[in-house]
């Protein structure tokens, strides 16, 4: 049995159960005694000689070879340390002693990848995943982007009207903020030269995202997009004819483009793995752009976040965050132009020479503020529900302002909107979008 010093030892570390117990405390010694039998039966089978690094990897790579001592790894010479301490010439002490562990000796015998070769390989393996990525953006998002007509201040002779929305988070999208934005598209008939800005996070991503899943939000990725493209459609049912430009953002295509060229059990539910058909933008005639990014028109892609739109007016889903992000936004970008991202209402005007008459627009958000019960504390985080609209004349003039939709009245360019009694938040589990009646004006 040992030494009775060692055997108390042994109790000790063993469970209150054991200890108390002392039936217990018998199955105890007397499995610690086989095992330390059985310990011993194998140590004596062992050589008794010291062997050489040399002796330790042809051993190895004999029992690993070895069909009878290595029946179901033999065809790979996949190797344990455990079936080699069966079945091995030389004991497990002796290759600790030489190599420190079994991963070692198992490379340096040829088995395994060494650790140079690993870091070779899982560069190879991470640049071939970019590049399959890269593939798949150039056959299927590239084609989208914006054209560069749009980034052309001579193309703007005429003010231009930029009717936006941004952060409606998939099924979180509010209702009531939607119809008063189709019912704006309707009223102040957008023509072909005017644009649907679609700006940013209009997908929520909760299958692939590292963060936390919202508490009791479950939808799959198949009914993402199945939601964008209804609402895509949705616009184009109002009658408009006009550009729709989708812009990415931190929930945005990038992050689904570079997720779709890997394998997760997220893509098995796809009817599609085509991008442009998941979302409509073949259909619909739906736009990309997000400058530095993916999106990006062809030479623009280091270019700073954002579309320029017309040489002066800069679209971006947003980079600043608190609670005052349009004067930082104005700041940096040193002209005018429009954000989302933190769901806040804001213009904010320039204070400085360099700035005069310039003005930044952040657009409030177009989903209800359950959407944040994964990332912030509480449901009232002082958001707003709403949208943008830009009035964009030649001479780099700007007019603009965000529109909120909190409350039952909603005021757009001299229409009224009120809100539908009794009105629902989306359900994902029913085609809802389609039922809801277009508001007219009061």
């Amino acid at each position: 049995m040992g030494d009775p010093k060692d055997e108390v030892e042994r109790l000790l570390a063993a469970p209150d159960s054991v200890k108390k117990n002392a039936a217990e405390k018998a199955k105890y010694l007397r499995r610690k005694a086989e095992e330390q039998q059985e310990r011993e039966r194998r140590l004596a089978m062992k050589s008794g000689e010291i062997p050489s690094i040399e002796d330790i990897i042809a051993d190895v790579q004999h029992v690993a070879s070895d069909p009878d001592k290595n029946p179901l790894g033999h065809t790979t010479k996949s190797l344990s340390g455990p079936r080699y301490e069966q079945f091995g010439r030389y004991p497990l002490e002796h290759i600790q002693k030489q190599f420190g562990n079994w991963q070692h000796v198992m490379e340096v015998a040829g088995l395994r990848d060494q650790r140079g070769t690993k870091l070779k390989l899982s560069g190879r393996a991470e640049q071939s995943r970019r590049d399959h990525a890269k593939r798949y953006i150039e056959r299927y998002v590239r084609p989208y982007a914006v054209g560069r007509d749009l980034l052309d201040a001579r193309t703007l002779t005429d003010t231009r009207v930029v009717l936006s929305i941004s952060d409606t988070h998939s099924t979180f999208l509010d209702p009531f903020t939607w119809q008063c934005f189709l019912a704006s598209i309707r009223d102040m008939q957008l023509g072909e030269d005017d644009i649907v800005l679609l700006n940013g996070d209009h997908l929520e991503g909760g299958e692939i995202s590292r963060f936390p899943k919202i508490p009791g939000w479950n939808v799959s990725l198949q009914t993402e997009f199945d939601f964008l493209r209804e609402m895509v459609r949705q616009i184009r049912a109002t009658g408009f004819k006009g550009r729709i430009i989708l812009v990415g953002g931190n929930h945005g295509i990038d992050r689904w483009a570079a997720f779709m060229t890997q394998v997760a059990p997220a893509l098995l539910e796809l009817r599609d793995l085509r991008i442009d058909r998941l979302m409509g933008l073949d259909e619909f005639d739906v736009e990309l752009a997000q400058g530095g990014k993916i999106m990006s028109p062809i030479g623009t892609e280091e270019d700073a976040p954002g579309l320029l739109l017309f040489g002066f007016y800069r679209i971006h889903h947003g980079v600043k965050l608190g609670q005052f992000p349009a004067g930082a936004e104005l700041k940096a970008a040193g002209r005018p132009g429009q954000s989302g991202h933190t769901h806040r209402a804001q213009l904010a005007y320039g204070n400085s020479e360099a700035l005069r008459g310039m003005s930044w627009m952040s657009t409030p958000m177009g989903c209800s503020p359950i959407a944040g019960r994964a990332y912030m504390k509480g449901t009232e985080f002082g958001w707003q529900k709403g949208f943008g609209i830009a009035f964009l004349s030649p001479g780099g003039k700007v007019h603009q302002y965000p529109v909120v939709t909190d409350g039952d009245l909603c005021h757009v360019e001299g229409f009224t909107y009120e809100r539908i009694p009794d009105l629902a938040d989306p359900d994902p589990s029913v085609n809802w979008l389609p039922d809801l009646p277009v508001l007219e004006h009061v």
